[in-house]
């Protein structure tokens, strides 16, 4: 059974100012975790502390009960750390078989593992191949058992699958996930690409500024975000700024009480979700459509509102077009809009 990552108050610091601030995570045996943020949120560089290949200025990793950082320090090398990269940076000189044994000690027993791994990873009698005559997929694949083959407490992937071919990545994608939840080994992938957050991880952090700022599954992340970039980050949205009058903000699509006294500005955000179609509903409401873009999934509808024909954008989904067009009628469903106020 493979042990839990525990980070506890972790703080990095660059010459030119922080960039991660007294952070805590725990990553269970058999879970796969995916970080979301921009460029510069701390994303890899966390990676890089967990590996060892950075210091951290403060706080704690700790493997199962073993601390490599804090009261007690573990080398990079010993820390039994996996990693795949979106460079898989397989050697092109060696065969298949010698790929995945670069670490591994050339004893009577490295021929058995390294056919036990590529059964594993669904690629058996690729011993003597080389990189050049296998597709990306499986050299990632061969990557993979090269990170597996001595048996890590911790999988870290970084933008693992950037470098594959859309129409197969995800396939390949969770047959990798797949092998790493059946080794029951803790994993974090770093990502940019929230879809293949959803469809990959069992949980999900959003980093934003070196500090955790959102997570959870994805389900409830998508339905209840507590941070409007994260909101904006895991799905499609509408946004939109208001200020409220008595505890109200006066939106086209109706009332939303925002529970205080005084007059500040909200930042609204709304999927598409929040809008449906029903024709004899008495809750909808006339709309007098501008212009609307189709964008496959979604279409983008431009509204006029007010005495002065102001014009609003929001989306809804594409299958409901040809009926909103028709009665230019729509039902608002405010579950799905999120209200953050503006600091």
């Amino acid at each position: 059974m493979k042990n839990n990552l525990k980070i506890t108050n972790l703080s990095h610091k660059y010459k030119n100012g922080k960039s991660i601030k007294n952070l805590n995570l725990e990553i269970r045996s058999n879970e796969v975790v995916c970080i979301l943020g921009p460029s510069g949120s701390g994303k890899t560089t966390l990676l890089r502390l967990i590996a060892g290949f950075e210091d951290p200025n403060d706080g704690e990793i700790t493997v199962g009960k073993t601390i490599v950082f804090g009261s007690k320090y573990v080398p990079t090398e010993k820390r039994a750390i996996g990693m795949l990269f979106q460079d898989i940076a397989l050697f092109p000189h060696l065969s298949v078989k010698d790929n995945i044994g670069f670490s591994l000690a050339k004893n009577n027993k490295y021929m058995p593992t390294i056919k036990k791994l590529l059964k594993k990873i669904g690629l058996e009698g690729y011993e003597d191949r080389f990189s050049s005559s296998i597709s990306g997929g499986e050299q990632q694949r061969i990557a993979l058992a090269r990170a597996l083959a001595n048996n890590p407490d911790v999988m870290l992937l970084d933008e693992p699958f950037g470098s594959l071919d859309s129409s197969s990545k995800y396939d390949i994608a969770v047959d990798i996930i797949k092998v790493l939840k059946k080794s029951k080994t803790p994993t974090i992938m770093v990502s940019h690409d929230a879809q293949e957050a959803m469809r990959l991880a069992d949980r999900i952090i959003v980093m934003y500024d070196g500090g955790i700022i959102d997570e959870g599954i994805p389900k409830d992340l998508y339905s209840s975000p507590k941070h409007p970039f994260s909101a904006k980050l895991i799905g499609p949205t509408s946004s939109y700024i208001f200020k409220s009058k008595n505890g109200i903000l006066h939106t086209p699509f109706g009332n939303i009480d925002v529970k205080t006294s005084k007059n500040v500005e909200f930042e609204l955000i709304i999927r598409p979700e929040a809008f449906t179609y029903s024709k004899n509903s008495k809750k909808s409401f006339s709309i007098n459509i501008v212009k609307y873009r189709y964008l496959g999934l979604l279409t983008e509808i431009n509204i006029s509102v007010g005495k002065g024909n102001q014009s609003i954008k929001f989306l809804i989904f594409s299958n409901i077009l040809d009926k909103v067009l028709l009665n230019k009628k729509i039902l608002f469903n405010k579950e799905w809009a999120f209200v953050f106020p503006i600091k």
